[in-house]
């Protein structure tokens, strides 16, 4: 038996990152930049309005400012509109009604905001005089000028960033329609356990739904991975290798069940028969003591990892969070300070029990103090076990109780590892 932190550095060892691919932009949402985006023009493409407004020329209002500060009358010209390929020129003494996002006319600095136009002025049109009153004017206001945001030639994302929806958007922006990104990984899922049946079946006396399957294929979603379920194998030897076998064809094959010491736990034998080294078999930590790890190394391909999870649902949980979600991280390209759980100090709003010999990791309600906002609380979710996943529904971290004996008291500070998910907080 291991230790966490052993475990973990054993882990990142063996994933390697995968090999580049290139695929379509709108393909790539959660997948992290292996190149990086280059703008093919400048943004934006002209000196742009920001609001909807008068664009004017600095002068009339510098003039204004000095003989009379109160407003400033200009006659409308013409009226500007977002995609409009605009040809006329302000001058002094004259102003163009202008939308957001359009092209600045030729001779305007600035935009004065609608809302600064007097009483029936709003309305103006070509033809009529507007009477505008910006008491806080200055040159340049509410334009962006052409290549404020990113220039032609210029690197907008770099290697190592993912791709959320601002950044396939901003994409898109710099010309980008296909992206060089570290793929998915395809992860097998297989649940082992003669007592398990589907979801869709009404479990008889000793049977149980088979809950990891659905549980660890949502998981992998939020990695943005691929999941591959393989559904049960029976605790069968044949059955189990025909499902090893199948699931060895992807980057990552995960198995719950089978893993621990009885009769029935047949699974690292099997892994070790279909060629799997083992790199580690039980860790130092409750639940998930008996999660097991190894590699099937191929001569000329990639390697897939593969995970036996333990059978009980919240351990099965656990290990994942702890232990392949830092492993896909790392096949996926993020950089080290994102391959493992954040961890944040926390007061406790109830007593927890000490972990004796192995660190517990037991759900808990993250939020912010409302007396210190510098501090958490957590709140100790009701838990009734490794088997029990109903403490884990609302749970946005785990505490890391401590090996010892007796009670953490309700008001202790304690360690929390955040799971990787949005937090409602």
């Amino acid at each position: 038996m291991i230790d966490l932190s052993e475990a973990l550095e054993l882990i990142e060892a063996h994933a390697l990152t995968l090999a580049p691919r290139r695929i379509q932009l709108c393909d790539a949402f959660g997948l992290t930049l292996a190149s990086p985006v280059i703008a093919d023009v400048d943004s934006p493409s002209w000196d742009r309005a920001m609001m909807d407004g008068f664009a004017v020329c600095n002068d009339d209002f510098i003039r204004s400012e000095l003989a009379s500060p109160e407003a400033v009358s200009l006659e409308v010209i013409a009226d500007v509109a977002a995609g409009d390929p605009s040809s006329i020129t302000i001058r002094s003494g004259t102003c163009a009604r202008i939308m957001t996002g359009a092209p600045l006319p030729t001779g305007a600095d600035s935009v004065v905001p609608i809302e600064c136009a007097r009483g029936t002025s709003r309305s103006a049109h070509t033809g009529s005089t507007v009477t505008l009153a910006d008491k806080h004017f200055h040159s340049g206001q509410h334009v962006a000028i052409r290549g404020t945001f990113f220039g032609s030639g210029k690197e907008v994302m770099s290697i190592g960033m993912q791709l959320g929806a601002a950044e396939i958007g901003l994409a898109t922006e710099a010309g980008a329609t296909h992206v060089t990104i570290h793929p998915r990984a395809r992860v097998s899922i297989c649940s082992t356990g003669s007592e398990l049946v589907e979801p869709s079946e009404i479990p008889a006396f000793g049977q149980t739904r088979n809950s990891n399957g659905p549980m660890i294929s949502a998981a992998v979603q939020t990695c943005f991975a691929e999941p591959i379920p393989l559904g049960i194998a029976i605790d069968h030897p044949e059955a189990i290798r025909a499902t090893v076998a199948q699931g060895l064809a992807a980057d990552v094959l995960i198995l719950s069940g089978g893993v621990s010491a009885g009769d029935y736990d047949l699974v690292p034998n099997i892994l070790s028969l279909c060629g799997v080294t083992n790199v580690f078999h039980k860790v130092r930590l409750k639940p998930g003591k008996p999660v097991w790890f190894g590699v099937l190394n191929r001569d000329n391909g990639p390697r897939t990892l593969v995970f036996g999870l333990p059978g009980n649902p919240g351990s099965s949980l656990v290990c994942f969070e702890l232990f392949v979600r830092p492993a896909l991280a790392k096949l996926h390209g993020h950089s080290s300070e994102r391959w493992h759980m954040p961890r944040v100090q926390a007061r406790l709003t109830g007593a927890v029990k000490l972990g004796g010999d192995r660190p517990v990791f037991s759900p808990c309600r993250l939020s912010r103090s409302i007396n210190n906002s510098e501090l958490w609380t957590a709140s100790p979710m009701p838990w009734g076990g490794s088997s029990d996943l109903s403490g884990f529904c609302g749970a946005n971290g785990f505490l890391v109780v401590p090996v010892g004996v007796g009670m953490l008291p309700a008001g202790s500070e304690i360690t929390v590892a955040v799971r990787d998910q949005p937090m409602r907080l």
